[in-house]
């Protein structure tokens, strides 16, 4: 496995960087409150989609959700308190670290270009980075097809060169199908174990 693997893919969010806008205790703007589920509605729009393709600029994603539940927040404030919200998932900087000696480290990501340029930013792996994936970029989402394949040839590689983590089933289901080493992200605990057993750490 270990020869045969030249490229190791991290999806961002929930994966290297925590979900953001869950804070149970909710957000100050200001002298204004508002709770998780208010903030960070705009995942659940109809809207996302065109978002994560790049049909969408952040200003309209995000501004149409705040006229349509008539929230008291600009456009600019909701920026900052994603932006204080990304924290990366402990351990992964290093692990990433790690495994950039070996092989080269892509993310392949859907979301939007600025909440997707937040992450990556705050994320820490930007030194350990040989490529960036993003569906607002390449105009496909994953778990379609079309994603991995123009994955595969923006790393001018292989499915079966490829490793593929991922926190969502679906997107793991169809880099199994395609060739790929799937790996199931829950824990950073598991992955490293999941790596071990594929010789790759």
């Amino acid at each position: 496995m270990e020869q045969k693997i030249k490229w190791i893919l991290f999806d961002v969010s929930g994966v290297i960087v925590n979900l953001i806008l869950r804070n149970p205790d909710g957000y100050d703007i200001g002298s204004r409150h508002f709770n998780a589920a208010e903030l960070e509605g705009f995942y659940f729009t109809r809207d996302l989609n065109n978002y994560m393709l790049g049909l969408l600029s952040h200003e309209q994603f995000i501004g149409r959700y705040l006229t349509r539940k008539k929230l008291d927040v600009s456009v600019d404030e909701l920026n900052s308190v994603i932006q204080q919200d990304i924290t990366p998932i402990q351990g992964m900087v290093e692990l990433i670290e790690t495994l950039s000696h070996k092989y080269h480290i892509a993310l392949a990501t859907n979301d939007g270009n600025l909440i997707s340029k937040y992450k990556i930013e705050k994320s820490g792996v930007i030194p350990f980075l040989s490529k960036v994936i993003a569906s607002h970029r390449i105009h496909e989402l994953k778990p379609h097809i079309p994603f991995y394949k123009k994955t595969v040839e923006l790393l001018n590689t292989k499915y079966e060169n490829c490793v593929f983590i991922d926190d969502t089933k679906e997107n793991i289901i169809t880099a199994n199908t395609l060739g790929m080493k799937g790996i199931l992200f829950t824990d950073i605990f598991q992955l490293k174990k999941d790596l071990h057993e594929l010789q790759l750490l």
